[in-house]
């Protein structure tokens, strides 16, 4: 999937689709960096450095590739819930790319930093990103998408060529 992929009959706000694509690679690295932040608080509450840590710190950034899939479904999600709307009057000057990045930016965040504090996600991203190229790592990406949907209790069907998001 990825967010060419049309989630639901009106997923069709391209201005929105096209905002989050291209701050895509941003919000990945930023993801992977809070799942390490998430992990030291929550599994080494002290701070201690030891090589172990201090190879996730150097490396974490190579997990953002198990992201790709649940930031597709996670824009989806916002465009279900959020996003319907592109005639909409932005009344402050701004563009509607402008005001749907800083909108998408922000409940992104959100959303990640709930998601960061789930231990089968932040664990996932850190075998990720310290994981060698020939490591299979599909468990990994589906342990990421099967807790975005766990959190706002939705599943995924297929009709015809389109992924359906229900509730």
């Amino acid at each position: 999937m990825s967010i060419e992929q049309k989630y639901f009959n009106q997923d069709k706000n391209y201005l929105l689709k096209t905002v989050q694509a291209f701050c895509k690679n941003l919000l990945l690295e930023t993801w992977a960096s809070e799942a390490y932040q998430a992990y030291m608080s929550l599994e080494n509450p002290m701070g201690l450095e030891d090589d172990f840590t201090l190879s996730i710190k150097l490396e974490i950034k190579k997990g953002t590739y198990v992201l790709e899939e649940a930031y597709d479904l996670l824009a989806a999600i916002y465009r279900l819930k959020e996003g319907d709307n592109q005639l909409s009057f932005v009344w402050d000057g701004r563009t509607h790319m402008e005001y749907y990045d800083e909108q998408w930016r922000s409940i992104f965040n959100s959303w990640m930093l709930g998601l960061c504090q789930k231990q089968e996600v932040y664990r996932a991203i850190i075998k990720a990103s310290l994981a060698d190229k020939t490591t299979n790592t599909d468990f990994l990406e589906s342990s990421i998408k099967r807790a975005v949907l766990d959190h706002f209790q939705i599943r995924i069907t297929r009709s015809k060529k389109m992924h359906v998001l229900t509730a």
